[in-house]
């Protein structure tokens, strides 16, 4: 008995014990904090990509120094993924481009945005019509992205694709100038 009434008297592990209890809810909560701070960021510079390069196609830049004088959907996806840098890692495997000319500001497309991730082998097929001078166009970018916690805090609460990353989607309209 007295052995016992030892044990529970040392103060020796008091520490350890409180660090446990406490450690693993704030690294927790630390990690997701990390982890919305840098999807934050990546969707700025999406978004902030999205605006510079619709930007160039509305007023018809973006054709200049291209030997036919079109733009692909190549051309769009290496101007977005060369603005975000490498705060979007693998940006030109898991981009997707989509431009639809529409009627008027309120007509916007009724479908989703479909993304393309690097661990699918399909090439989705999107529509991409960078219109004529004056036509109204809808500029949809969809970047696929690792969440580093998905388990944990703010990574659980995000909708996730079958490859548990998540889809980052920015648009923009806008009319093209007259050229």
């Amino acid at each position: 008995m007295r052995v016992l009434r030892n044990f529970f008297q040392k103060k020796d592990g008091a520490t350890a014990v409180e660090f446990a209890l406490i450690g693993l809810p704030f690294f927790a909560l630390f990690l997701s904090c990390f982890e919305m701070g840098l999807l934050f960021i990546r969707m700025a510079m999406l978004d902030h990509a999205v605006n510079t390069t619709s930007k160039s196609v509305y007023i018809g830049t973006v054709t200049q120094g291209l030997a036919d004088n079109t733009v692909s959907s190549d051309d769009l996806e290496e101007d977005i993924c060369e603005l975000v840098g490498i705060v979007v890692p693998n940006c030109a495997n898991n981009i997707t481009i989509e431009l639809t000319e529409i009627d008027s500001l309120i007509d916007l497309p009724g479908t989703d945005a479909v993304c393309r991730d690097e661990g699918d082998d399909f090439e989705p097929v999107v529509n991409f019509n960078p219109g004529a001078g004056t036509s109204i166009v809808f500029m949809r970018a969809c970047v696929t992205t690792d969440v580093y916690t998905p388990g944990l805090g703010f990574g659980m609460e995000l909708s996730k694709t079958d490859n548990n990353r998540f889809e980052m989607i920015s648009s923009m309209a806008f009319m093209n100038e007259p050229f």
